[in-house]
């Protein structure tokens, strides 16, 4: 079942519940105070009469014979104003019934008896309404003493019309219960079909969501919940549109890392083969052997450090545990790592430290170093120097090589993308130290600054974070 309808279904029971309750309490209510009028009235008319009778000093019928004095009760009774509704006997001997009901009868049913006590009784008055096929009667009844016999004095009072009246209130309240039901459904079902609409909407825009449409958007006007729903809703499809384009773009991204690794490799990978081929199956000269292997050994060297270096930017992604070092260990250590290479190109390393600790991982930061003094090697020429300087909140890899054009700049980070192309594959390099080191640098709160003069050098600046100090 549809949520509007359940909520129909439940509200209009709720109401007719809520009208049948109150019709039963308008009923009940009418119906008591109807009773309480009847009895009242019915009350008093026979504690009227009861006194009236009693009034009269009724003979004990000493010197009547018993149809005379049958008699003579009779008339004594009916000579009572009021008397049509009464009825006057002893036991079984109906002496006067203006009412056609034998009300002892009744109360020997096991009828519903009150009593009360009025003018003279000694007992108290029993008193009852009840239905006798389709009439409706209120009997009030007690005894009176007539010399030494008791007889039964009962008033008998149809009393239809007004429990009629109340029947009739019973069936106006179920009526109009019924057609106050009616249009209530109808408004209920109605208000909550427009109510529901924002979830119609809420639907469709997850339909729009599920087959890809990450754009669609839900018209979301009002203040009510459903409304804020909606603009939640929204929200949601604008984090996850973001998060698409982020994705989208990071699967680019690896594409083209893919793309352009695959490049990088057919180079060497391409020589190693052709090289093992010269050498396989057939002899050659020592000359060209030796070239061939000093070739393969080049080859294989340059790929271990690529998968090196493909290797560490994939341990970047996540986080790095920091820990203070000193700083002066960790440009030694720079130092003793490149100190081959720049004695083969016979250049120097100048270093000046000021700077005493820094939160770091110690192995990666050497690494971004070393990688920034390999590329300032590339770019210089013997006899040059190479600088680093560590100070405040920076340090920093100064050459006096070649430097970069200005609109290169913002792209030599990038993977595998490299200003001389052609040269650095000579010189070993694939691309993707100037990445590594801006990875490195992110991983520490740090950013990579570079300054650089074509034909004058460049400075790579790690720039800290002063909460990492």
């Amino acid at each position: 079942m549809k949520l509007r309808a359940k909520l129909t279904v439940f509200s209009i029971l709720i109401i007719a519940l809520a009208i049948t309750a109150c019709c039963i309490f308008v009923v009940s209510f009418a119906r008591e105070n109807t009773l309480k009028q009847i009895t009242e009235a019915g009350l008093a008319q026979y504690d009227s009469f009861y006194q009236a009778l009693e009034s009269r000093n009724l003979s004990d019928g000493e010197g009547f014979t018993p149809l005379a004095y049958r008699s003579y009760l009779q008339y004594q009774f009916r000579s009572v104003e009021d008397c049509q509704e009464f009825v006057f006997q002893t036991g079984e001997d109906m002496l006067v019934n203006n009412s056609g009901i034998d009300p002892d009868a009744l109360l020997k049913n096991g009828s519903a008896v009150n009593a009360k006590q009025i003018g003279n009784s000694s007992s108290g008055v029993q008193y009852f309404t009840k239905t006798v096929g389709t009439t409706t009667v209120f009997v009030a009844s007690d005894t009176i003493a007539v010399g030494q016999t008791k007889y039964r004095v009962s008033l008998v009072r149809d009393v239809s019309e007004e429990t009629r009246g109340i029947n009739d209130l019973a069936m106006k309240c179920a009526l109009t219960g019924l057609a106050v039901t009616a249009a209530a459904a109808a408004l209920i079902f109605l208000l909550i079909y427009q109510s529901l609409k924002p979830i119609r909407r809420l639907r469709s825009g997850a339909a729009e969501l599920a087959h890809g449409r990450y754009e669609s958007r839900i018209p979301a006007g009002g203040r009510d919940e459903l409304s804020e729903l909606a603009a939640d809703f929204n929200g949601m499809a604008d984090a996850i549109e973001a998060s698409m384009d982020e994705l989208r773009e990071k699967t680019e991204r690896q594409q083209t890392f893919i793309n352009d690794l695959s490049h990088e490799m057919k180079t060497p990978v391409t020589s190693i083969l052709l090289c093992a081929e010269t050498l396989i199956g057939r002899k050659v000269p020592a000359e060209t052997l030796n070239r061939s292997l000093e070739r393969i050994y080049d080859q294989g060297v340059w790929l271990e450090r690529l998968s090196q270096k493909l290797s560490t930017l994939v341990m970047l992604q996540g986080d790095i545990p920091l820990r203070q070092e000193s700083v002066s260990k960790l440009l030694e250590a720079v130092e003793t790592g490149t100190a081959d290479a720049l004695r083969e190109s016979r250049m120097e390393l100048l270093i000046d430290c000021r700077m005493d600790t820094l939160v770091m991982d110690f192995d990666l930061l050497r690494s971004a170093l070393v990688n920034l003094v390999e590329n300032a090697r590339r770019a210089g020429e013997p006899g040059q120097s190479i600088e680093i300087h560590a100070y405040d909140d920076r340090i920093e890899v100064t050459d006096h090589g070649r430097g970069i054009p200005k609109e290169e700049i913002a792209r030599v980070t990038e993977p595998f993308y490299t200003v001389d192309r052609s040269r650095s594959k000579k010189n070993g390099g694939a691309g993707l130290g100037l990445a590594l080191v801006r990875q490195i640098a992110v991983s520490h709160g740090a950013r990579l600054a570079i300054d650089s003069t074509p034909g004058r050098g460049t400075t790579m600046r790690l720039i800290f974070d002063q909460g990492k100090r």
